[in-house]
């Protein structure tokens, strides 16, 4: 005879899965290898493409939305900021930006919350020195005035 879960249970929760750090290092090395041609665009995707991933697993994990007003509001401001530190151009070239943080937050799905904040961490910093390196091999002059 097999024992049946009570009705009030709630089902077992897997136990969480490893962080694979060598995804996040190849995510993070094809936003910094994109990052230099949406001008100033990157940081606003990364960030925008973090709050669609994290909604996403939510989803997948079957949590309750919450703050999906805020959600809508963040990803609508980083959309705005995107296309205007890009240029336009260089915001809709972001946008693939976007997909590889909201990617890497499903790859760290099933992880602890400290894993998934040493992924964005990680994706960060790589995207960031990839960004300073390209700036300094393809000698990329960044100027930017205010007040003219």
């Amino acid at each position: 005879m097999t024992e049946s879960p009570q009705a009030g249970t709630p089902p077992p929760v897997a136990p969480p899965e490893r962080l694979n750090l060598a995804y996040h290092v190849i995510i993070g090395l094809a936003m910094g290898i994109v990052a230099p041609f949406t001008v100033l665009a990157w940081p606003f995707a990364v960030l925008t493409g973090m709050v669609i991933g994290a909604a996403d697993v939510d989803r997948i994990l079957g949590r309750p939305q919450r703050g999906s007003l805020l959600r809508v509001l963040a990803v609508t401001g980083g959309v705005l900021a995107m296309l205007f530190f890009g240029a336009i151009l260089g915001g809709l070239i972001s946008f693939l930006i976007v997909a590889l943080a909201a990617f890497s937050e499903r790859v760290a799905a099933r992880t602890t919350a400290t894993d998934q904040g040493i992924a964005r961490i990680l994706i960060a910093i790589i995207t960031v020195v990839i960004w300073f390196l390209a700036l300094y091999v393809l000698k990329l002059n960044v100027n930017v005035s205010i007040g003219g």
